[in-house]
């Protein structure tokens, strides 16, 4: 029997996950108790540990990755929820993080669960928490890049960018008041940069923006309408983890 514990201060969101687990998951799963709140979420794991942990990504002043550093043994299985795709999903999904979107789907549920079962849901290590906290909390608010040019640096908000394509040692920014800029750094450097800010190399050439993406198109690879008409040819090897990253869009 697998325990474990739901962390969320919504009501109706931790209803909701209690009933679809208690309707087709019981004879597997046993819920251990429901954290609402900081002193409850102290107190448990000062002598808890749970197989599983369903943990709201924002909870009270805190984020989800902001508590799992408090916590002195934290080597549970997670599954992170949250009803804020728009920043917590880049930060979550760049890691390989498994999450669910509120409201909670039984069918995305009960994956999630054959994860768990067969202990091939994703592990939140100490590298991988670290990485998302630093991704994750800057994301909330809008973020500037420094780009160097030729005449010296020049800050752009990363919202504003669409695509960025490489050119041997230097990367091209397209920008969505249709500028153009050339920075002398390379795409890969920009590549863990962006990549848990929703962007997603799609070709050895292209770093695109999936929030600036309009349309897919079937092929081997396929290709990218982004929303200025642009269209950018995906890499087969790339297909399927872009179509994986494009659902939570």
């Amino acid at each position: 029997m697998i325990q474990y514990v739901i962390v969320e201060d919504e009501i109706q969101s931790a209803e909701r996950l209690k009933l679809l687990m208690e309707r087709s998951h019981q004879d597997q799963f046993k819920l251990m108790c429901w954290l609402k709140n900081a002193q409850e979420i102290h107190d448990f794991f000062q002598g808890n540990s749970p197989d599983l942990v369903f943990w709201d990504v924002e909870l009270g002043e805190k984020t989800a990755f902001e508590w799992l550093t408090e916590i002195p043994k934290n080597d549970f299985q997670i599954i992170f929820t949250t009803g804020h795709q728009e920043y917590a999903l880049p930060a979550i999904k760049a890691n390989a993080l498994d999450y669910l979107l509120k409201p909670i789907d039984a069918d995305e549920l009960a994956e999630s669960l054959k994860r768990v079962q067969t202990k091939t849901n994703p592990v939140l290590n100490s590298s991988s928490l670290e990485s998302v906290l630093k991704a994750f909390l800057p994301d909330k608010t809008p973020q500037n890049i420094a780009l160097p040019t030729a005449s010296g640096l020049e800050f752009v908000p990363v919202e504003s960018i669409m695509r960025c394509q490489a050119d041997v040692n230097y990367t091209h920014f397209f920008l969505r008041d249709g500028r153009k800029i050339t920075s002398s750094k390379t795409l890969k450097a920009y590549e863990a940069q962006l990549s848990t800010l929703g962007f997603f190399r799609v070709h050895n050439s292209h770093l695109v923006n999936l929030n600036e993406v309009r349309l897919y198109t079937k092929g081997k690879g396929g290709y990218l309408t982004l929303k200025d008409g642009s269209e950018i040819e995906v890499a087969s090897r790339r297909k399927d983890e872009l179509l994986q990253m494009l659902k939570g869009f």
